[in-house]
């Protein structure tokens, strides 16, 4: 995508609403799958959850951050050595170095608190490593100053009373320590580091950069991957990343205690099936103003058949149990819930055919099943759901299926796909899924891949006249590509039983939503553009009536080859008509207050090294990723950004 790393930073229009993305996979499920390992490595597969999920992101400072990882990522890919040198015992070793700075202005977020408006802040960050053939040392050191009217030295302007509402302030620290060998089929890791157990499910410590959430295993994992068997062992305490990046907010480490466990076997003469048994226990420290000794306990199986049908058959089911212990009013208590997920997956020449089968039942690996502190929430089991597009509810208990079907024509860059879920949830977690809402949602896509992407063929670039770099350059400057990504869909939520309400019963709708959206690009040579308008319709009941509204986007990126791209976007919202009175009272608003404008320059000039500069507004909402939902206010302001790598 042309604008993924560009038109993105102004992208939250209900958030993950502003800008659907064009996947048809469920939520990350095969990006949860078996990944675990350094903070860089899985930074690395974090990137490729969803290339859309990027495109649909949330806030600037979230996408910001998201953005130069990824870039000075593919920097280091294309330059591999860096600074090369000899060290004794390890022999030869890379060092790398990236610095991200971020400056950036916020205005008026409307979330009726005064003390988080109108200020501006610094972000540093700085990423080193040192890397031989089995031993690689990370070291990331964060700082944050916040530059808020009326705060001086420590001092707040906080009346007493709002003492909660003034949460902004500096902070630096060594934000991730790890140093990792690996030999043969071992690799050991001291420190901070990322873990997924299966999909996810039974226990995830991971990057959702959508989302804002970077959480490691601060602590020690033994990983142990053999012809026939392997096995993981971990234990320590979760490291969330200390400064939120979506609201600024300084997050206090938590402390809680984590060890698992995961061995596993491959069957068969040919490994046919790869089976694993999986445990995991979680401390959760005390909360001042709430619960006390939670304890969270998860153990499961899964089972993989990933080559039936001579490969184009697969299969997976994973079941997991969860009890959680506690301590309320002087009384102990417990619950239980479970996890079983499944899918089987056809994949033929031109067609491939995925159903899928959740079954939760008061299951999240956090506190409480109702946990909406994302970086408190250690598991990312599947929803099935159209990433970003809709509020999912009831994540921790919800059960149904969905089927998905994408064919690709013959000897044509043309494919449709028809999806369609059916799932109910509850957001009561000790009541039965199927007693609450049920969700009906169907989606179509319509695809056509860049054919002219190959350049010349090889027939008209080898032999003794084989063009140099320049020289194809200008050739393949005459050939056109285009794409075209589209998808449109209805979703439906009903209800399953009489609601407490006079106005609703059994059968009628809580909300509905019928959405389409369409992104193309073009390109010949050096120059390149990508349009994308996306538009929403939606009702939704809320208190005693039903509101109806539309959210939308409309974005248009030049690009100039690597070097440099240009985005101007514009989306609407008319959800949220507080917020809406109270922007049509800013002069500046001269669109009004259901539109919100922005335009982004990013300047790329050596590769991994570059200069971004946003200037607008977006609007705010709940975003979701792998099972995780959080919602972030609207934005308005300037934020730039200076990627440095060494």
């Amino acid at each position: 995508m042309i604008v993924c790393a560009v038109a993105v930073l102004c992208l939250p229009a209900r958030l993950r609403a502003q800008l659907t993305p064009e996947t048809t996979g469920a939520d990350g499920v095969d990006e949860a799958a078996g990944q675990s390992g350094s903070v860089t490595e899985a930074e690395g597969e974090s990137e490729s959850v969803s290339e859309s999920e990027a495109e649909a992101v949330s806030v600037p400072e979230a996408e910001a951050e998201r953005v130069s990882e990824a870039e000075a990522e593919a920097g280091t890919e294309s330059d591999d050595e860096g600074l090369s040198f000899n060290v004794p015992g390890l022999g030869r070793t890379a060092f790398s170095m990236t610095s991200t700075t971020t400056a950036r202005y916020r205005g008026e977020n409307y979330d009726f608190n005064s003390h988080d408006d109108n200020f501006a802040s610094l972000q540093q960050r700085l990423d080193m490593s040192l890397q031989s053939d089995e031993v690689r040392l990370e070291l990331r050191l964060d700082g944050f100053l916040p530059f808020v009217p009326g705060i001086t030295h420590g001092e707040s302007s906080c009346i007493e009373g709002e003492e909660a509402l003034c949460y902004l302030r500096g902070n630096a620290r060594p934000e991730r320590f790890t140093l990792e060998w690996q030999h043969s089929d071992w690799k050991v890791q001291l420190g901070d580091a990322y873990s997924i157990m299966g999909r996810g499910i039974a226990l995830a410590f991971r990057k959702v950069d959508l989302l804002g959430v970077d959480t490691a295993l601060r602590g020690g994992q033994v990983h142990y991957e053999g012809r026939h068997f392997h096995a993981q062992i971990l234990g320590g305490v979760a490291n969330p990343q200390n400064l939120d990046p979506t609201n600024l907010r300084v997050i206090d480490e938590q402390l809680d205690r984590v060890i698992g466990t995961d061995l596993g076997a491959r069957l068969g003469a040919n490994d046919d099936v790869d089976f694993a048994l999986q445990y995991s226990r979680v401390w959760f420290r005390d909360d001042e103003n709430g619960y006390q000794n939670r304890v969270v306990d998860v153990v499961g199986w899964r089972a993989e058949l990933p080559a039936l049908a001579d490969g184009a058959l697969s299969l997976y089911v994973e079941a997991n149990g969860l009890r959680r212990s506690y301590v309320d009013f002087g009384m102990d208590g417990n619950e239980f819930g479970r996890a079983v997920y499944g899918s089987v997956q056809l994949q033929m020449d031109k067609f491939t055919v995925l159903a899928e089968w959740q079954d939760y039942r008061n299951f999240m690996v956090a506190a409480t099943t109702n946990e909406t502190r994302t970086y408190r929430i250690y598991s990312a089991q599947p929803t099935l759901e159209l990433e970003g597009l809709q509020r999912v509810r009831g994540i921790g208990n919800r059960r149904g299926g969905s089927l998905k079907i994408d064919y690709a024509f013959n000897e044509s860059p043309w494919s449709v796909g028809l999806n369609s879920l059916l799932v109910g949830f509850n957001e009561d977690p000790n009541a039965d899924p199927w007693d609450g809402i049920l969700v009906s949602h169907t989606w179509v896509t319509l695809r056509r891949f860049n054919d002219a992407s190959s350049g010349a063929s090889a027939d008209e670039t080898s032999g003794d006249d084989a063009p140099d770099d320049t020289s194809g350059a200008d050739e393949n400057a005459s050939r056109f590509g285009w794409t075209l990504d589209a998808l449109a869909g209805f979703r439906r939520e009903t209800y399953l039983h009489d609601p407490s309400s006079d106005l609703l019963a059994s059968g009628d709708v809580d909300r509905q939503v019928m959405h389409a959206d369409i992104d193309s690009s073009f390109g010949a040579g050096m120059h390149s553009f990508e349009a994308r308008v996306e538009q929403r319709y939606e009702r939704e009941f809320v208190f005693d009536h039903y509101n109806d509204f539309t959210q939308g986007s409309a974005t248009v990126t030049w690009s100039y080859g690597q070097h440099l791209s240009v985005s101007p976007a514009v989306r609407w919202n008319s959800e949220s008509k507080g917020v809406i009175a109270q922007r049509d009272m800013r002069a500046y608003n001269f669109l009004g207050g259901t539109f919100f404008p922005a335009l982004e320059v990013k300047w790329t000039f050596t590769p991994g090294n570059f200069i971004s500069l946003f200037g607008g507004m977006t609007p705010g909402g709940q975003i979701c990723s792998g099972g995780v939902c959080r919602v972030v206010p609207p934005f308005e302001g300037v934020l730039s950004q200076l990627v440095l790598r060494l």
